[in-house]
């Protein structure tokens, strides 16, 4: 699906979603008739909610989760699936469309999603024998249905992103709801527990607890609520928000390592490994790969050229053409890169990519001359980031433009890059801007190049 073409059903799936999340809050108006609802309830949820709205907890995949997730499915349990609904859309609005100013569709597909999901789950719920505002722990079979409903909150909100992340960057939606499943369960799982204790908690202490003998609210026992309530969400916010900091440190402090390499190497060009890192990234992406695997081949793209710190500068520095091929030393540094990147623990799966990015598919690469896809996925990615921005970039002999990189690439696809992932980097340059269309290379492409040559880092 091109990308005007995307842009189009992306716009009509988050207007479906704003109005069917209107049509469910109209209809759930129905269901407050049979609650015993007081006004500050609602204000107290609702205060919750956005408090909690509030904290964004960072993902791999970008993006983040926002930890009201505990707060709705609290109120799931204690003021049913209506009540929530409007709490949800009513938090969306004011975190989203007022303090953090974000656009208003955004801000209307959030709430109609979470709308959507919280009307589903609690019917789901209570037809599964779930009771709204009479839950007991020590039920196995209310404990089943509550199961159920976390199962079903955690599917539905991330199948709803899902599908627009796809409609907005492309691919399928199965497979980036596929590697998506996985990472939002640990995340939602601790939130819908830290729901359930916060639903306990107010059933436990009693809405009398709360309200005085006409009804009117008491304001030390609904400040207490809200500290307990807060406080663990806190502590479980802090502790995914320092996880995601510190993957952040480590990527910041890998892109510092990488430019600290091509400052020490004459031959290369600064900024190479970030910008080999962010092209390998955004084709492991189109590909829907899980966000842990991305993270690595960003992290080999980075340190690729580490190896090279091995390698006498005398030979670095000499063109390849120069040779019959490469020095033997030379071919080391990804074997060296490798090494060094295999001494810490969480870069493993990087000295992997780094050891066989100079692979070839037809087997007459290097260091072990593995072939086809014996060659590890992210490896193969690397070597054609790699090869493109080595073509491309100011430092090369003969710098090419993008659409000469890309005839070339094609032209050695099947011999030494994968045919497959030649076609992924031509869908991403395409959907960048940076390479014509199909049509319009098809039409422009009525000369042949070279075979492919020069130098790459």
């Amino acid at each position: 699906m091109r990308v005007r073409q995307r842009k189009r059903a992306l716009g009509v799936y988050v207007a479906a979603v704003i109005l069917a999340g209107a049509v469910g809050l109209a209809l759930s108006t129905r269901s407050w008739a049979n609650t015993n609802l007081q006004l500050w309830e609602l204000v107290c949820f609702l205060g919750l909610a956005v408090a909690l709205d509030l904290m964004v907890v960072p993902l791999a995949s970008g993006g983040g989760a926002a930890a009201s997730f505990s707060a709705y499915f609290a109120g799931l349990l204690v003021l049913g699936p209506g009540v929530t609904a409007w709490v949800a859309a009513l938090s969306g609005v004011c975190s989203d469309g007022i303090i953090k100013r974000r656009p208003l569709a955004k801000v209307g597909f959030n709430a109609g999603h979470s709308v959507l999901s919280l009307l589903i789950v609690g019917a789901v719920y209570q037809h599964v024998g779930g009771k709204v505002g009479d839950f007991h722990a020590s039920d196995l079979s209310e404990l089943a249905a509550v199961a159920v409903a976390v199962l079903c909150l955690w599917f539905l909100e991330t199948a709803w992103v899902s599908v627009a992340v796809t409609l907005e960057r492309g691919g399928r939606a199965w497979r980036r709801l596929a590697s998506s499943l996985g990472p939002m369960l640990v995340l939602d799982g601790a939130l819908a527990s830290m729901g359930v204790l916060l639903a306990l908690l107010y059933l436990y202490l009693g809405r009398d607890h709360f309200a005085s003998a006409d009804g009117s609210p008491e304001a030390s026992g609904i400040v207490f609520f809200l500290a307990i309530a807060l406080i663990p969400s806190l502590l479980l916010y802090y502790a995914y928000r320092l996880q995601g900091l510190v993957r952040q440190t480590y990527r910041q402090s890998l892109q510092t390592l990488g430019a600290l390499m091509e400052a020490k190497l004459e031959d290369s060009q600064p900024g190479h490994g970030e910008r080999v890192a962010t092209l390998a990234a955004a084709m492991a992406q189109t590909l829907e790969l899980p966000p842990d695997q991305i993270e690595q081949i960003q992290f080999a793209g980075y340190l690729h050229d580490i190896g090279k710190v091995g390698v006498p500068a005398s030979l670095l520095s000499r063109r390849r053409d120069a040779f019959s091929g490469e020095p033997e030393q030379v071919r080391m540094h990804p074997t060296i890169g490798a090494q060094i990147l295999a001494a810490v623990g969480f870069l493993r799966p990087a000295a992997e990519i780094v050891r066989a990015h100079h692979e070839r598919w037809d087997g007459l690469g290097y260091p072990a001359r593995v072939h086809g896809t014996q060659i590890p996925l992210g490896a193969r990615i690397l070597a054609l980031a790699n090869a493109y921005l080595g073509m491309t970039q100011s430092h090369a002999q003969t710098p090419l433009s993008p659409d000469q990189a890309v005839l070339r690439l094609r032209q050695a696809a099947g011999s030494r890059f994968d045919p497959a992932l030649a076609e992924c980097l031509a869908r991403v340059l395409q959907e960048s801007g940076e390479l014509p269309s199909q049509a319009e290379w098809a039409r422009a492409q009525t000369w042949a190049a070279p075979a492919l040559g020069g130098r790459e880092g």
